[in-house]
């Protein structure tokens, strides 16, 4: 099952497909940017010889040029939104951060649903605002994700806690284990991470 729509600055691709090769596209690059977002299944992206996992909810932008594999890691149905696009569709103020020094990264984007239900439209012209809103809010997912590795790369503190959120999300995270993770009191805890991150630990994990 396929469906596509376009606007003057995205191409949108929605496809449902039941997974029995492992190999879902041989190495490729394209002209323009890819994002790839993951509806249901379980695939990985060997982008310049980094591997990337990807599974329900998960995104990755891949730069236009940018050799890359995709292959499944289970046989399953596999629902995907491919978008491709070129970087002047990006806002101006994240150029520097996505386009001029890309770094690859999957991050999570709740608006991958939506992009599907539009691409799923019989009425894609109604939606096509809606569709470029939804692109800027999902860059905006990608900054946000890029700016914590950054962080993470000088910062132990924030490396130690993240990293063990990240391997915990699908189980109960406690308060308490942070703490004791970074040798801190609860309160202490909290107070940094509020500093550093300027959101909660609780809001961060929700």
């Amino acid at each position: 099952m396929l469906h596509r729509f376009h606007t003057d600055l995205f191409q949108f691709e929605y496809k449902e497909s039941q997974i029995d090769d492992s190999v879902l596209w041989e190495s490729h690059c394209h002209p323009r940017f890819e994002l790839i977002g993951v509806l249901e299944g379980d695939v990985n992206v060997m982008l310049e010889g980094t591997s990337h996992r990807l599974t329900e909810g998960q995104v990755i932008m891949v730069p236009s040029l940018y050799y890359h594999t995709i292959t499944a890691n289970q046989r399953m149905n596999n629902r995907r939104v491919i978008v491709l696009f070129d970087p002047v569709a990006i806002p101006e103020v994240l150029m520097d951060t996505l386009v001029s020094h890309p770094i690859p990264t999957v991050f999570f984007s709740p608006h991958i649903e939506s992009l599907r239900a539009i691409c799923q439209s019989e009425h894609h012209t109604l939606y096509i605002p809606l569709a470029e809103a939804l692109m800027t809010e999902i860059f905006y997912d990608a900054l946000k994700k890029t700016t914590e590795q950054t962080l993470l790369a000088t910062d132990e503190f924030l490396e130690k806690t993240l990293s063990y959120i990240d391997r915990h999300l699908c189980e109960r995270i406690l308060l308490c284990d942070l703490a004791r993770l970074t040798s801190r009191s609860k309160s202490s805890f909290c107070h940094l991470f509020e500093e550093k991150m300027k959101i909660s630990p609780k809001q961060y994990i929700l």
